[in-house]
């Protein structure tokens, strides 16, 4: 199905993500981790280029995982 919007893809977007969160067991426990490596790097008052760094690691694990649920 193809979106008449950029709004309408945000909405598929995010439907696509909350899927993946309700039925996908491995997603909650990659979130749960995320969360806590944030809360820790907050701690830890990593500098920006490091939160680049983990910014694109989690996106890229979660990412991962979400064409692991497709296959």
């Amino acid at each position: 199905m193809r979106s008449r919007n950029i709004r309408e893809s945000f909405r598929f977007a995010f439907s696509g993500l909350w899927y993946a969160l309700r039925t996908q067991r491995n997603v909650r426990i990659h979130l749960i981790i995320a969360a806590g490596v944030v809360a820790l790097g907050l701690w830890l008052g990593l500098s920006p280029t490091l939160w680049a760094v983990l910014a694109l690691t989690i996106g890229f694990v979660l990412a991962s995982e979400m064409l692991n649920t497709v296959a």
